[in-house]
């Protein structure tokens, strides 16, 4: 009793040995360095402790990061690599705290299949036509494969679940907001007199794609409006769908008024009242439309005249160089990342120019069996967003739809558009897979 006494009374006196000697080092440091740098360590170092004591915190730290790009706001934060920082320290986190509770590592048919789909690249760097590049992107998709592994495995109880689905709302929002806020500033580009937004150094750095991942999270946000039980989150919602209406008409996409109009219908689809469905959606799109400026309209019913048109006949004859890829290397393609450079000499383009087409690249660049494991997550994802949408919880219904509305509309954007390797629609497929992971688990346990 009386050395448990006496150790318990030591505790204090290492408490403070500890903090003096963290104030000697502190002091010394601000001595012999400057003070920027002593708080950026100072904060790096707290980050650090926060992420590794709960890695869910550093995986969502690492989607803003990736959504909101504070680089693109304060370049001197690039030379931090803040990416690789946050997904180093939630991955050793998540690797010790799996390791310490006795789990699996690698679980869920989300992460093997995208494990696979990985695989495939490296099989196909041996047979590729510029072998260092497919090998060097082959790399640079791991960091692709480790975001999916930590959301899918950090996510582990029902209350993060809905945090990471809320976040992802919150996220729509930033993305039109600034789409919109880049449009007013001047990042944009011009087709023929329409300036478009979406361009330059922001999130995506494309109108297309950003039209792209703009429709995909408005059904998320869509659902959660009306199932979220915190009503004041509505006010996000609201505000997140109708900046994104406003931002997918700023980037001038004809894609992406092709997705629009296919999200009206789906949503009209689903919705239980037809009639007020059909009715809201018509004034929706003629609001929008004539809305829009005349420059807009013209480019969109350019759409029917595409043999006139110069950048939809080049897609024409790049799609055809994906296909003669294929015929090329028919089991994995002509190696990944090799498309822009090599479309040339299988009757595309002249210059460096993508697919344009995310079914096509992946045809190309891996083959068939890199399509059949690309087509095969997407179908996986879609079913059990059908799913969660069938289910009595209000977050399973609203993931569930929101993604299966969602995840459709980007299948049909994403044939005029490259973004098969893009990380942002499996964000929200690793939070649908987990949501059925835990509904299958549910199911399984005893009454």
């Amino acid at each position: 009793m009386i050395r448990q006494a006496g150790s318990t009374a030591l505790y204090p006196v290492h408490y403070w040995i500890a903090a003096g000697a963290s104030a000697v080092a502190l002091a010394v440091c601000l001595l012999v360095f400057p003070l920027p740098y002593v708080i950026g360590v100072i904060v790096a170092l707290a980050f650090a402790v926060a992420i590794l004591a709960n890695p869910f915190f550093g995986a969502m730290t690492f989607i803003a990061f990736y959504y909101i790009r504070p680089t693109d706001y304060i370049p001197e934060l690039g030379m931090l690599r803040l990416p690789l920082f946050i997904a180093t320290m939630t991955a050793t986190g998540l690797f010790i705290r799996l390791l310490l509770a006795r789990e699996r590592l690698i679980e869920g048919w989300f992460v093997k299949w995208f494990l696979a789909f990985w695989m495939v690249m490296w099989l196909s760097v041996p047979l590729a036509t510029w072998r260092s590049n497919s090998l060097a992107h082959a790399q640079d998709f791991a960091k692709f494969v480790a975001m999916v592994w930590i959301v899918y495995m950090s996510i582990r109880s029902e209350q993060q679940l809905i945090t990471a689905v809320r976040l992802m709302a919150w996220m729509a929002l930033w993305l039109a907001g600034a789409t919109i806020h880049g449009y007013m500033t001047g990042q944009t580009v011009t087709s023929g007199d329409l300036q478009r937004a979406g361009a330059g150094s922001g999130m995506l750095g494309d109108p297309n794609d950003t039209a792209s991942v703009l429709l995909m999270l408005f059904p998320l946000c869509y659902y959660l409006f009306f199932h979220d039980p915190k009503k004041w989150l509505r006010v996000v919602y609201a505000s997140a769908m109708a900046l994104s209406l406003v931002a997918v008409v700023l980037t001038g996409s004809r894609g992406g008024f092709l997705g629009l109009v296919f999200l009206l219908f789906l949503l009209w689809c689903r919705s239980q009242r037809k009639v007020l469905g059909l009715f809201i959606a018509v004034f929706v799109f003629a609001t929008l439309w004539f809305a829009a400026p005349a420059s807009y309209r013209e480019r969109i019913t350019g759409i029917t005249r595409y043999h006139e048109d110069e950048s939809a006949m080049a897609r024409v004859y790049l799609r055809q160089a994906a296909l003669n890829m294929f015929k090329h290397n028919p089991l994995v393609g002509v190696g990944i990342g090799n498309f822009d450079d090599f479309q040339s000499r299988y009757g595309g383009t002249i210059g460096s120019r993508t697919a344009h087409n995310m079914y096509l690249l992946v045809l190309g660049e891996l083959g068939a069996l890199g399509l059949f494991v690309f087509l095969n997550i997407w179908l996986r994802s879609l079913r059990a967003a059908k799913q969660l949408s069938q289910e009595g919880w209000w977050l399973s219904r609203a993931l569930g739809a929101g993604a299966l509305v969602g995840l459709l509309d980007i299948m049909l954007t994403g044939y005029f558009l490259s973004i098969s390797y893009y990380p942002y629609q499996y964000f929200l497929m690793a939070c649908v897979a987990v949501a059925a992971s835990r509904h299958a688990r549910r199911e399984r346990e005893p009454a």
